[in-house]
């Protein structure tokens, strides 16, 4: 799952102040309602919880952290119990997710949800498609599906069979919008339908497990770099924006890591013609030659506004996309006992509910449990009786930016495809919204997908900026993937779900057996020859730079069983072959690369157990702040101390013991860290505050105003007006900085740097050490830190200088709705902590341990009484303990 650029977010959605201030004044009947659902929540005698009827009957026992084990006679009523216990901790949640994805947020919450539903309707599909979508699944995931659903709604029924249950398991929130909405009683939502599980598997699908699209970002900063340049006076601004490009944004850094090993890479390069990717530049800048700036940042701006949405309507199903997934595969030889290992993490964000739930399930041939995702049935990262599995986001591209010369004086619109004009499909979507009249607005589609932005040419002549998902109307390839993992019981058939997933997705694996097993899935385009358009820029949409098709399942990375005995990723490159991406920041896949920590680890022992898994968790949770500094520490200090002696042996001002009396204590520290402890430890808050200096030194301006040594090339000059691309998160990575100071070899497209002209302006010792100093005035100060949200120490003493991290997530924050509700959670440190987080010992008797905070359940009783299990993981995820798994049979 994805990398998250922002943490410690736990809003649920956001409304207008005046709706909060409504459910503030709200008064809910049934002051001593809290029973009914905390009794049910509480562990139950052997016998638990019968549910449901005939062939949908089924028992729920839950244990004491209130995490449900369904059991049923049949299948059918294994899904049905799953719908029923995830109803009972999550019907909030459960409807505010189907709203967000299908778009009709606004007609409970009035039209401040107005521009997501638009955004969620342009991007995503029709009642009609999605009808469509869930008659192409297989037979037994359309059963599992329906099984789920009258299983949420039969739930649903009971708790507003009568006023009484109605306060006893109708949540809060319900009552807190009923008033809201001006009803005589609590909201009650719609029957819950296969179709719902069907949306939120694809948005799930696709934000998890899409890549790409940066195409109109890209060509703001070529833009930038053009008019920055150019004002500069340099003799050939077309030519060296286009090198700087190149540096920036690489094509492949063949020394990043990969998860398939080097040695059982793939011998036929889906990719390999790269390599002619400066004349593709040429080619595509000149296709795109009559496309100006403002059209440009007008679409890019568009797209930035939708996927900002898609971000609230992530927020609203406590999913914040793109974050940073770890998982480790162990082989048996690695292993204290001999068993294959298997740890997983997603990193999805943190929210008062989680997005994720836990769940055990027990039916006529199905023994499996581990992490859902609210509005699914299905496993996606657990075990069962013979295997183990998880998931990471793949990162690699299939998205794509095309640029339509349309015609808007015909109704519908038109536009050049293969020297015809095409009629576009637009499709009329009314919006219901609370308190008003409904809103209609249309939606334009092209063969290569929805029109997010039209520029105005002459006339009607306009340009359209479609949007291409490679996965467009397949994502339920992926949900029947996930649907079968719970089921499989050996490498054949676990290679059988990949095979059927669509969306971009990294599968580790390990058995009964000893297999271990990594599988690189979905639909990666092959794109057109590199010396013909560059990938990295949008394409014309006329039918000339169209997708050459897909790589086949079986071309995609995979390793089973690799020589080194265990496999990782935390978002890693997939192999050598399949390198192309598109990120920002630290994941754009350089030579400094966070999961070598776990490679390290993972190679250091050949005893490993559960325990050592979890205490890797330890090392990679509190790698630092969201840019994921440590890992370039080894790399980076050593040029640092170089510096540094050059400058003392110049006598320096910048060295002056006078001037700068912390800095030598400073390279101390720095000089004798090992590069791997963060908490506590000086030398990671100074490393952090001069790595983050030293970007904004070389590519931002300076750190502060008025610095005497900055880079050359500045990428974030606002005065143009064209944005501004500095800073360890934009343009200007670490992974940029290491090629620079070490001339890094083999980058594609030029071999090596491709700019000339030397970005530290001719002072690299003098920035490294000055971006140190800088680093110092932070640390001593008490002023906000660079790259987290903490105040300086306010000392110069820098044994008092211990890294600490921010306690950016606050578990008490909840939804507007539950306005008024008092909670005890806690704060934690987010850091680099997972959503969830498990460990799998896969021997005759598959066991293991995991955490969900905060809690499994969500439920908030009419009294505004929480559920037991509302946050009562919390202790276990801040002192990094792990409660025990159900054992596979058990």
């Amino acid at each position: 799952m994805g990398r998250i650029r922002s943490r410690g977010m736990s809003q649920r959605f956001a409304i207008l102040g005046a709706v909060i201030a409504l459910v503030v004044t709200i008064t809910v009947p049934g002051a001593a309602a809290a029973t009914g659902h905390a009794a049910a929540s509480r562990p139950m005698p052997a016998g638990g919880t019968a549910v449901g009827h005939g062939t949908d009957r089924a028992v729920i026992v839950r244990d004491s952290y209130g995490v449900p084990s369904i059991y049923s006679k049949s299948t059918a009523g294994m899904w049905f119990g799953a719908g029923w216990a995830q109803a009972q901790d999550r019907l909030v949640q459960l409807e505010l997710t189907r709203r967000a994805v299908e778009g009709t947020l606004s007609q409970i919450f009035g039209p401040s949800e107005l521009s997501q539903d638009e955004t969620v309707r342009t991007l995503f599909y029709t009642p009609a498609e999605l009808r469509a979508q869930y008659r192409s699944m297989p037979a037994s995931a359309r059963a599992a599906v329906t099984a789920f659903a009258k299983g949420i709604n039969a739930y649903e029924n009971a708790a507003y069979a009568s006023a009484s249950s109605e306060q006893a398991d109708v949540p809060y929130e319900f009552f807190a919008l009923g008033q809201l909405l001006g009803q005589s009683g609590p909201y009650r939502p719609a029957p819950w339908r296969p179709v719902d599980t069907v949306a939120v598997g694809n948005f799930l699908a696709r934000e998890f497990g899409g890549g790409g699209g940066s195409e109109l970002t890209n060509l703001q900063f070529l833009n930038y770099l053009f008019a920055e340049l150019t004002a500069k006076g340099d003799k050939n601004p077309s030519a060296d924006s286009v090198k700087i490009f190149n540096d920036a944004r690489w094509i492949n850094d063949p020394h990043a890591p990969t998860t398939v090993p080097s040695t059982a890479a793939l011998s036929s390069p889906p990719r390999s013609q790269a390599g002619a990717a400066i004349l593709g530049t040429r080619h595509t800048l000149a296709d795109l030659s009559g496309v100006g700036r403002r059209a440009v940042a007008d679409a890019a701006a568009a797209l930035q506004r939708d996927r900002k949405n898609i971000l609230r309507t992530g927020i609203s199903l406590r999913v914040l996309s793109h974050g940073g997934s770890n998982a480790i595969a162990i082989a048996p030889r690695r292993s204290a006992d001999h068993h294959a290992l298997l740890w997983g993490a997603p990193q999805e964000g943190f929210g008062t509910p989680s997005v994720d739930g836990e769940e055990y399930l027990h039916g006529p041939g199905y023994d499996a449990g581990g992490m859902y995702i609210t509005g699914e049935p299905f496993i996606l990262i657990g075990r069962n009786g013979h295997i183990a599995w998880t998931t990471t986001s793949e990162e690699t591209v299939d998205q794509r930016i095309y640029i339509e010369n349309a015609n808007f004086g015909t109704n519908p619109p038109t536009y050049e495809f293969n020297g015809k004009q095409i009629p576009m499909r637009a499709i009329q979507e009314q919006i219901p919204v609370a308190g008003q009249s409904p809103q209609s607005f249309t939606v334009l589609r092209t063969k290569d997908g929805p029109v997010v932005s039209t520029t105005p040419l002459s006339g009607h002549k306009k340009l359209a900026f479609s949007v291409r998902f490679a996965s467009w109307n397949r994502e339920t390839g992926t949900l029947a993937g996930f649907a079968g993992l719970g089921g499989d019981q050996n490498l054949p058939q676990f290679r059988h779900s990949m095979s059927l997933i669509t969306t971009l997705h990294n599968f580790l694996y390990a058995d009964r057996a000893g297999n271990i097993a990594y599988f690189a899935d979905g639909l990666v385009p092959i794109e057109p020859s590199f010396a013909k358009v560059d990938p990295r820029l949008p394409a014309l949409g006329n039918g000339t730079q169209q997708w050459k098709g897909f790589i086949p399942f079986s071309q995609m990375p995979h390793s089973v069983n690799p020589a080194q005995g265990y496999l990782d990723n935390w978002n890693t490159k997939p192999s050598q072959q399949l390198f192309y991406q598109q990120n920002s920041g630290d994941e754009y896949w350089g030579t400094i690369f966070r999961s070598s920590l776990i490679s390290k680890l993972a190679a250091a022992s050949t005893h490993i157990t559960v325990r050592y898994l979890e205490r890797i968790e330890h090392a990679i949770g509190t790698i630092d702040n969201q840019d994921n500094t440590r890992p370039a520490a080894p790399y980076f200090i050593p040029f640092l101390v170089r510096a540094y002696h050059t400058l003392v042996a110049a006598d320096s001002p910048l060295t002056n013991p006078a001037t700068h009396p912390d800095l030598a204590g400073a390279i101390a520290q720095l000089t004798h860290w090992n590069g791997v402890s963060t908490l506590g430890s000086p030398a990671m808050s100074i490393f952090m505050n001069f790595l983050e200096a030293l970007g904004l030194n070389v590519f931002a301006g300076g750190t502060f105003s008025g610095e005497h040594y900055t880079g050359k090339i500045n990428f974030s000059d606002a005065s143009l007006g064209l944005g501004t691309w500095g800073g360890l998160g934009g343009m200007g990575s670490y992974n940029f900085l290491y090629h620079i100071l070490a001339g890094t070899r083999g980058l594609n497209p030029c071999g090596t740097l491709c700019y000339a002209g030397g970005y530290f302006g001719g002072h690299t010792s003098q920035i490294l050490v000055e971006s140190l100093n800088d680093a110092i005035t932070v640390l001593s100060g008490t002023g906000t830190q660079l790259g987290q949200q903490v105040p300086g120490f306010g000392t110069t003493d820098i044994a008092k200088w211990g890294y600490q991290p921010a306690q950016d997530q606050n578990w008490d924050s909840l939804d507007p709705l539950a306005a008024g509700v008092t909670t005890h959670c806690g704060t934690s440190a987010s850091q680099n902590r997972s959503t969830f987080m498990m460990a799998v010992d896969v021997g005759p008797t598959v066991t293991g341990q995991d955490d969900l905070p905060p809690g499994q359940s969500g439920f908030i009783s009419s009294a505004g009484v929480p559920s037991p299990h509302l946050c009562d993981q919390v202790g276990l995820f801040n002192d990094f303990r792990y409660k025990n798994m159900p054992p596979a049979g058990g």
